[in-house]
């Protein structure tokens, strides 16, 4: 074997790495519990079940999901609850995130010119961490916000390397009806193939891009959104754009996280620009290669998505720019970015851009996993909470279930939870801050930091019983290891709001997992009040 394919299969086996552990993290951690707009899946199930005429089933796949036709992520819904007679959202997950692996045999594809698997290396360090742990383990986030990613780079592809528009034709409907900014893809494509191809074909693609646009926007209506006031907003549109752009590398300095941000946005921003300006160029000469063309579409996308969500989610606060769910879009730039410097340097300057970025990649990975690992914790957590308090006390349920309960640690024990003798229980201290509205709840208890993830507090009034996961902070030491003692810090605050609650009298008890499986039960003393209060007018859903 040759020394290039010697690094060629070397480099294939260190790429094999993070997509394995990271579907190793979903096998481990996804749950089949709904969250958030899972339900809407659930409710789209049931409006396909009761539905009496063919309208009504196209009506209820069409249908807007806040500002988006998720008519992608209903077809997978049906077809999942159809073939194994339960919804099942962690197989949703599982679809999603496959959708990754479709994006980079794209990306591959596309860098064929560059036939070394050596410079496809970086690519699935930066796709296949923990930075996208919210969109990874939620079903209808996955199915959307992943697949509308992968369905744009296939019809980019079949644009800039096919001569023949029906492949692309249907790439553009797919990812029209997976997520509103699948749209984009057909005026980016309008202008590559004005651009690149025959007036003909670029007239078609038009005309048929108008007439999908002009159905998707039919009878469509604005979604009400609770924003805060912006004082500047042009400031704050840079700034935001900043943040959206730059958060890939946000765990690679936990103290000083929105800094690196800040800084690694104006840098790929930057970067983007000087892409801009030299493909603009190139296509001014009619000198855009099929590579160009698609770097170009890809840039237009990601530009277009930032401006869309810097503007539509102006006013939410800017941690909203950095959040997991965005993450995928820092990702495409910065792999924009680095293909684009292996198309405009030697082969030397290009092998040495390639190996940089390796290590950085890995750098990304390793502390991806130790920045976002607790917040995989919370999520897992949260959930389990939320199954247990909508479970427990059991109602009789006369109707088939769309989707199974997930098995959860409680399950043994749920009796004992709410209806047991609390007297037996050991003691355990907590302090409270309570006001009119939530109370701060403070652990007191636990001089080991790992015991907080398996840690619950329990509710119990004389009606129902709640699970509240324990509130944790972690070490702010990059790439610090979360099986380390000091990872999860010692001091637990919890919020718990009293609007999430019925009201009544509860006694505070605290539950912890064991190893052992059997959980232990403490008792605090302590009662907290949650008073009759006026409902909030919620806002109008459309799902």
């Amino acid at each position: 074997m040759s020394l290039k394919k010697s690094i060629a299969f070397l480099a294939l086996l260190a790429g094999l790495v993070p997509i394995f552990w990271y579907f190793s993290l979903l096998h481990t951690y996804a749950l089949n519990i709904p969250k958030w707009d899972d339900h809407g899946l659930r409710a789209f199930i049931e409006r396909v079940e009761s539905a009496k005429t063919l309208g009504q089933v196209f009506q209820a796949f069409w249908r807007q999901h806040n500002e988006h036709r998720i008519v992608y992520d209903r077809i997978i819904s049906f077809l999942d609850y159809t073939l194994t007679g339960k919804l099942n959202f962690v197989h949703l997950m599982w679809v999603g995130n496959a959708s990754l692996l479709l994006l980079l045999i794209v990306w591959g594809k596309a860098l064929q010119p560059y036939r070394s698997l050596a410079y496809l290396l970086p690519l699935p360090f930066l796709l296949f961490n923990l930075s996208q742990w919210e969109n990874m383990y939620w079903g209808m986030a996955a199915l959307q916000n992943f697949s509308v990613v992968a369905w744009v780079a296939c019809g980019l592809y079949a644009l800039s390397y096919h001569r023949t528009l029906g492949w692309a034709i249907a790439w553009g409907i797919l990812a029209g009806i997976t997520s509103t900014n699948g749209l984009l893809l057909w005026p980016i494509g309008a202008v590559l193939l004005f651009l690149r191809s025959s007036r003909k074909k670029a007239w078609l693609w038009t005309g048929l891009g108008i007439l999908f646009w002009i159905l998707y926007f039919l009878y469509y209506n604005k979604t009400e959104q609770p924003t805060q006031p912006v004082p500047n907003k042009v400031l704050t549109f840079i700034r935001s754009v900043l943040l959206f752009s730059g958060s890939v590398a946000e765990p690679l300095w936990p103290r000083k996280s929105t800094l690196v941000v800040l800084v690694t946005g104006a840098l790929l921003v930057l970067a983007a620009l000087g892409m801009t300006t030299q493909l603009g160029w190139k296509a001014w000469r009619s000198k855009l290669t099929s590579l160009d063309t698609f770097l170009l579409g890809m840039l237009a996308f990601v530009g277009g998505t930032t401006v869309m969500v810097a503007i539509g989610r102006m006013g939410f606060g800017e941690a909203t720019f950095m959040t997991s769910r965005y993450k995928i879009y820092t990702i495409l730039l910065a792999m924009l970015v680095y293909t684009w410097l292996l198309m405009q340097v030697s082969t030397t300057v290009r092998k040495a851009i390639g190996l940089t970025a390796s290590v950085l990649g890995v750098a990304i990975l390793l502390g991806c996993y130790s920045y976002f690992y607790d917040d995989t914790l919370r999520l897992r957590n949260e959930l389990l909470s939320m199954q247990f308090n909508w479970t427990y006390p059991r109602v009789p349920v006369k109707e088939p279930l769309i989707n199974d309960p997930a098995p959860a640690w409680y399950d043994a024990y749920a009796d004992d939870m709410i209806k047991g003798e609390f007297s037996r229980w050991k003691p355990y201290p907590i302090s409270l801050q309570p006001s009119a509205d939530f109370t701060l709840l403070t652990s007191e208890g636990f001089a080991n930091g790992m015991a907080f993830p398996g840690s619950y507090y329990l509710l119990r009034s004389l009606k129902k019983s709640y699970l509240i996961p324990f509130g944790f902070t972690t070490t702010t030491q990059p790439f610090a290891s979360p099986r380390n003692e000091q990872y999860i810090q010692p001091v637990s605050q919890t919020a718990l709001s009293h609007a999430h609650y019925e009201p009544g009298l509860y006694l505070i008890f605290v539950v912890q997992q064991t190893d052992t499986g059997s959980p232990r039960f403490y008792q605090t003393g302590r009662s907290i009040s949650i008073e009759p209060r006026p409902e909030s007018p919620a806002l109008p859903q459309n799902w």
